[in-house]
């Protein structure tokens, strides 16, 4: 009877242990299957998401223009779009831009015509181009060299002293050594209107040897500080005159050659309009339009001190010469209107040329 009971628990605990490994063999299998189905729908997720990755990649790419055959076509639109924008920045991605020399000097001629003498100017940035020479200096050296008087006057018997936008001229004589004819006046005075507000001057105090306000030179008695731009009046645009003596050109601003510097209100012309006026000049005149035929003005504008003008130019007309002397009009024309540098864009050669100015 014992051994029957043992035998009897011992099939019972076999029946068990069997059961526990069905029970387990069906636990893993459900596992596995899980696993599987849980990597297929991973596998499956995962490809969804790699076509639809690639999908969206190849969308960015042909947006940006830089998938398939079309990189070098949609790159080109996307400058031409940059370099036709109206900003400034988008213009000058697309230019191989060159800083010019920031020394620049004003040289000044007499223009003799039978109604009246003209002082035209020039811009030269060719002078002391390794080192820097302040402004002060340069504007001295600039009246200096270019005072139309017999006794140059200003350099003989002047010091000078600029803190922008005021210049003050102390004189160490008086008398007959200040004097000058009638038509020296005018041109004394005009050159050093002209030169001052073309290094951002606005006003000149004259003192005489004891340090005060009241001094005649070159027969005009000067008693109060000079607002140069009531002196001078709107100049607005300047035009060409080749001196074949000197082979160079110099410029007379339009104000001095009665062309118009002011709109039909009576405005003085806004730096677009300056820029359309100078294409076109009086006929049968000793000056010319420094814009010539072949160049082509697509856009101008002055903005927070900064000139911009750009254009296209005929290469089979239009040469280097032609194109210095237009960039030299625009300078001085853009100093007249107080900008601190210009940009000149020539789209044609999609080069950017920007010169330095003493503006506001």
């Amino acid at each position: 009877m014992g051994k029957m009971t043992k035998i009897a628990g011992l099939i019972v605990f076999a029946f068990l242990i069997t059961g526990c490994q069905s029970s387990g063999e069906v636990i893993n299998s459900q596992t596995s299957e899980d696993s599987e189905n849980e990597s297929a729908e991973s596998v499956e997720s995962n490809d969804g998401s790699t076509e639809d990755n690639v999908e969206s990649d190849n969308n960015t790419d042909a947006e940006d223009g830089t998938s398939g055959d079309g990189n070098v076509e949609n790159e080109a639109d996307t400058s031409d779009e940059a370099g036709n924008s109206n900003g400034d920045e988008s213009n000058t991605d697309v230019y191989a831009g060159a800083q010019l020399n920031p020394n620049y000097f004003i040289d000044t001629q007499v223009i003799n015509q039978p109604d009246r003498f003209y002082i035209a100017y020039a811009i030269d940035r060719d002078r002391e181009k390794e080192q820097m020479i302040p402004p002060e200096q340069r504007l001295e050296m600039s009246l200096f060299n270019n005072d139309p008087s017999e006794q140059d006057i200003l350099r003989s018997y002047t010091d000078l002293t600029a803190d922008w936008p005021n210049l003050y001229i102390e004189f160490n004589q008086e008398g007959n050594e200040l004097a000058a004819t009638s038509a020296q006046n005018r041109l004394f005075y005009e050159s050093l209107f002209g030169i001052s507000a073309l290094y951002g001057v606005e006003y000149i105090t004259f003192l005489n040897p004891d340090g005060e306000q009241r001094i005649t030179v070159a027969e005009r008695t000067v008693d109060d500080t000079v607002v140069v731009k009531d002196e001078r009046g709107p100049t607005r645009g300047y035009y060409a005159v080749y001196i074949k003596e000197l082979e160079k050109t110099f410029f007379i601003a339009g104000g001095e050659l009665d062309e118009q510097v002011v709109n039909e209100s009576g405005e003085p012309l806004s730096f677009p309009e300056t820029i359309e006026k100078m294409r076109s000049v009086k006929a049968d005149m000793f000056y010319s339009s420094a814009i010539v035929e072949g160049i082509e003005i697509l856009d101008s504008s002055i903005t927070n001190g900064v000139a911009t003008v750009q254009y296209t130019m005929n290469e089979d007309i239009v040469t280097e010469a032609d194109r210095i002397v237009f960039e030299n009009a625009i300078q001085l024309t853009a100093l007249d209107f107080h900008a601190w540098e210009v940009k000149v864009l020539n789209d044609t050669l999609k080069e950017s040329n920007t010169y330095p100015l003493i503006g506001q």
